[in-house]
């Protein structure tokens, strides 16, 4: 009896050696198969394979659509969740998970886009193939304080590409915002004007994407430079904004408001002004110097 049990004891031991290297090999196969999910800070969401193109700098997802292969490039500072296959991620692991999942897989591509493109099928209304083309632009502007001492820093200009039927379109392109006001000059100077100009202010130029429009428009933040109208008081407070909005495949589109104030209504420091020279009373805490 014990002769017999040898050769069966054999077989058995064999058997658990085979299925202990299948699972040895299982895990790569898996990591193969999973699909990483991101929401972004925009609200958006994607699903797709780890592309071996990601890097500390940015993540990068694959995933197929209808015969197309398609990459979307996002910066890690826009992630807020993430999970794979469903089970979520923490956040610190985020990073380093992704990374590991393209090393795993440095040469496989059609079962992870397989994967990741059910998902993304799922939501054409996010497909830039489905996405409207933009044939107008319009924009809303003003002057705000972005930091800790008292007076403007700049202009806040939301950009809304519009749809011929009235709806934003989140796109990628670039935005030109010129400032143009009224500037004082010696008669002599302008005599046909009686020694006011029209000039340009500043000039600002901002890229934009899809992801910049988490609550309806992308907003820029545009900093006053050179010129600032609360010091710089030879400057008229109210002025022009030109805003080109430049989108590739679509065109080139253009709005302007007039009558923005660029100096904030200030009776109180209108006339303190006039009395000392000064807007600012010596107890506020100012950027510059008037």
């Amino acid at each position: 009896m014990a002769a017999r049990a040898r050769p069966l004891m054999a077989v058995l031991a064999i058997a658990m050696v085979a299925t202990a290297v299948g699972w040895a090999e299982e895990p790569p196969q898996a990591a193969q198969a999973k699909s990483l999910s991101v929401d972004l800070a925009s609200g958006r969401s994607f699903t797709g394979a780890v592309d071996t193109t990601t890097s500390d700098e940015r993540l990068v997802l694959r995933f197929m659509r209808g015969e197309a292969s398609l990459k979307r490039p996002i910066e890690w500072s826009r992630v807020v969740r993430a999970s794979i296959d469903g089970v979520a991620i923490e956040p610190d692991r985020v990073r380093v998970t992704a990374l590991a999942l393209r090393s795993q897989s440095p040469g496989i591509r059609s079962q992870e886009q397989g994967a990741g493109a059910a998902a993304e099928v799922q939501a054409p209304a996010k497909s830039p193939i489905s996405q409207p083309r933009v044939t107008l632009v319009s924009f809303d502007a003003r002057i705000a304080n972005w930091d800790g001492d008292v007076e403007t820093d700049g202009l806040l200009v939301d950009i809304y590409p519009i749809s011929d039927d009235g709806f934003v379109v989140p796109t990628r392109g670039a935005v030109e915002v010129e400032l143009f006001a009224p500037q004082k000059r010696a008669f002599q100077d302008a005599p046909l004007s009686g020694g006011d100009t029209l000039e340009r202010v500043e000039r600002w130029t901002r890229a934009i994407n899809a992801d910049d429009f988490g609550r309806g428009s992308a907003r820029l933040k545009l900093p006053f430079g050179a010129v600032h109208p609360e010091f710089d008081l030879d400057w008229i407070g109210v002025g022009l904004v030109h805003v080109r909005l430049v989108v590739p495949g679509d065109g080139v589109f253009e709005d302007s408001v007039d009558g923005l104030r660029i100096r904030p209504y200030a009776p109180l420091r209108d006339r303190l002004e006039m009395n000392t020279g000064r807007r600012f009373v010596p107890t506020e805490r100012v950027g510059r110097h008037d």
